[in-house]
């Protein structure tokens, strides 16, 4: 087992070697690269966290070169750190750590994506950062149009970048349909036929999840958006009020957040069930998210049996 550390410019590697722990630290050129690539064998198991963008280019080259490689949630590591009330945490320790980690957990291979779906992911990215800019230039527009005194250069010079920033997400817009009409047109086209989901969900919903692969159930789906429930119990006194976990992806939540009260009105089997709850004296909101994730178990039924939506479906 082989524990990795990424950070932004180095990554530091563990080993267990006659046993004895071994560490090894390597940059990201070409050449420490494949120096990295010569320690491990087709019978090591690298384990690393996920760390952004920068444990992509090591995952990469072990999954090249053949060589079995796991990609786990920081999360977890940093629970299993925890409870071995470890003290100190550096880049050496951490791969250390993740040695132990993996050895004791088996975590499951990973897979690169493909490349359409990581060029989707970041014109994704790029649309929800340009939409929060755009929002807030306008708001800034608003009080100067409406300050008492304005300055010569600030309606005009904010005019720009709104247009320039209106400009780039009609970019960014084209490039994504070219993409998903490519490769997830099927997808994109079924999932819109749900009522009370619509395209943007759609792309985003077969772009993040890269057409519900790795997911074997719907529930699984819940848990990486963080859209399912979390209880808080324990003994006779702890009766925390329940909520959804929120672990997965906060723009998504509120993309099948705004479906949700689309959905309530127009899609039956989502009426019924928020008709029900509110029967049943349970709050707007949490049936609002009860909605939400009935459109997840629809969304996934439909991708994996690539078909329309079927109102009356047994």
């Amino acid at each position: 087992m082989i524990g990795i550390d990424t950070g932004k410019e180095n990554f530091d590697v563990a080993y267990c070697e006659s046993g004895r722990m071994k560490t090894q630290k390597y940059s990201f050129s070409v050449s420490d690269i494949k120096k990295f690539i010569s320690l491990p064998d087709a019978e090591s198991h690298c384990v690393m966290e996920s760390a952004g963008v920068y444990h992509l280019r090591p995952a990469h080259a072990l999954h090249e070169a053949g060589i079995p490689v796991s990609v786990v949630n920081p999360l977890s590591v940093n629970r299993f750190i925890q409870s071995k009330m470890h003290r100190t945490k550096t880049g050496k320790s951490d791969a250390m750590v993740l040695v132990e980690y993996g050895s004791m957990m088996e975590p499951a291979l990973w897979k690169p994506d493909e490349a359409h779906y990581t060029q989707a992911r970041q014109l994704l990215n790029i649309q929800e950062q340009l939409i929060k800019n755009r929002t807030s230039v306008a708001s800034q527009m608003e009080a100067v149009i409406l300050s008492v005194s304005q300055s010569k250069t600030a309606p005009g010079l904010l005019k720009k970048q709104l247009l320039f920033m209106e400009n780039q997400l009609i970019q960014t817009e084209r490039e994504l349909e070219e993409l998903t009409g490519r490769h997830d047109d099927e997808d994109v086209h079924n999932l819109q036929t749900i009522p009370g989901t619509g395209h943007k969900t759609s792309v985003a919903l077969t772009v993040y999840t890269r057409g519900m692969t790795g997911f074997d159930a719907h529930r699984q789906l819940s848990s990486y958006f963080g859209i399912c429930p979390r209880t808080v119990q324990s003994g006779t006194s702890v009766r925390g009020r329940g909520k959804i976990c929120k672990m997965g992806m906060g723009h998504i939540r509120m993309l099948l957040y705004m479906c949700a009260r689309s959905a309530k009105k127009y899609n039956r089997a989502c009426r019924e069930l928020y008709e029900r709850l509110l029967a049943k004296g349970k709050a707007k909101k949490l049936a609002l998210i009860a909605v939400a994730n009935k459109l997840l178990k629809q969304a996934f039924a439909i991708v994996k049996n690539k078909s329309a939506y079927v109102e009356n479906y047994v």
